[in-house]
Order: C-alpha cells, then sequence, then structure tokens
C-alpha cells in the first residue's frame, strides 16, 4: 500500500471517530452534565487471550466530570467509572447486569474481579479478596450505540452512585 492510500484510510478512520465524538458531545452537552474531550494516547486494549498491548494512537475521550470517562475507539464506546469498595460490596447490580462491563481494581489495573461469563457473587468475592478501596468498572458499548443511550446510561450512573 503507498502512503497517499494509507494516509487516506487513516484520515477516513479518524473522520469516524471524530463524528462518533461529535454525537456523544452533543448528546451530552448543554444537560445536565459538565464535559470536556480532548485526544489521548496510550491507552491499554485487552486482546481475546486476555493479554494487554498499549495503543500508541490517541483516540477521542469525554469526560463527563464527577462519573465517567467515555472512550471513542475504532470498534466500541467503552464507558469507565468507579464505586467505592464497600458500595460494590453492598450493590445488588441487577441495573447494569445487563450491560456488557468489567470490573477491575483502581491502584491495580490488571486485577480482574469481574469479565463476562462470571457472576455477581464471584465479583463480590474477587472485591472482598482484595486491598483495593476503589473498583473500576468499564462498560462496553458497539461503536454505533446512539448517543441518546448513552446520555441515558451515564444519568443511571449518577442515579446508582457511580463517579470518576
Amino acid at each position: 500500500m503507498d502512503r497517499e492510500t494509507l494516509l487516506k484510510e487513516i484520515n477516513t478512520a479518524y473522520h469516524e471517530l471524530e463524528m462518533k465524538e461529535a454525537e456523544l458531545v452533543h448528546a451530552l452537552f448543554h444537560r445536565i452534565f459538565e464535559i470536556e474531550s480532548g485526544w489521548y494516547n496510550n491507552h491499554y486494549n485487552k486482546h481475546e487471550d486476555g493479554n494487554w498491548s498499549r495503543a500508541s494512537y490517541p483516540i477521542p475521550v469525554i469526560s463527563v466530570k464527577g462519573y465517567c470517562d467515555i472512550e471513542i475507539s475504532f470498534d466500541t464506546v467503552t464507558v469507565s467509572t468507579k464505586l467505592k469498595r464497600r458500595t460494590a460490596l453492598e450493590y445488588s447490580y441487577d441495573k447494569i447486569v445487563q450491560y456488557e462491563f468489567e470490573a477491575y481494581g483502581v491502584e491495580d489495573y490488571l486485577a480482574d474481579f469481574y469479565h463476562a461469563g462470571q457472576t455477581v457473587q464471584d465479583l463480590k468475592d474477587n472485591i472482598a479478596k482484595s486491598d483495593e478501596e476503589e473498583i473500576g468498572f468499564s462498560f462496553l458499548f458497539p461503536f454505533d450505540v446512539d448517543g441518546k443511550k448513552v446520555f441515558e446510561f451515564v444519568k443511571l450512573l449518577r442515579r446508582e452512585r457511580f463517579y470518576y
């Protein structure tokens, strides 16, 4: 592939990220949330084999102050948030279990507390065994998730005492 073709493909891919960022910012802006956005590199991606790799390329991230960060990748939209340890241990998870999510340590982000295929009891047992004071959560949405759905989800996080 020649350089010009490569740059066109990169530009097309990044244009899609820009459009998704604009859609989500529009859905969240001038509502009940204060937001900021920017482009950040050095994020990590988990592969199907469970291994992590660092990505040098930047992606857009929308910070919903006090509640979550929304990372927009080429194939997914990830909403990252936290709960205090005690809250995470007492929480029922009824309102969020229908979403695809992972839970992990905030201090040791490689401490995997919950992923698809585990139960809520597994999550609570793993948290109870850890020394983490805060538990991180990443909710995974397909890239084509609607901005209104993301807005409603962030309102759910606020009601359920998640924070960032």
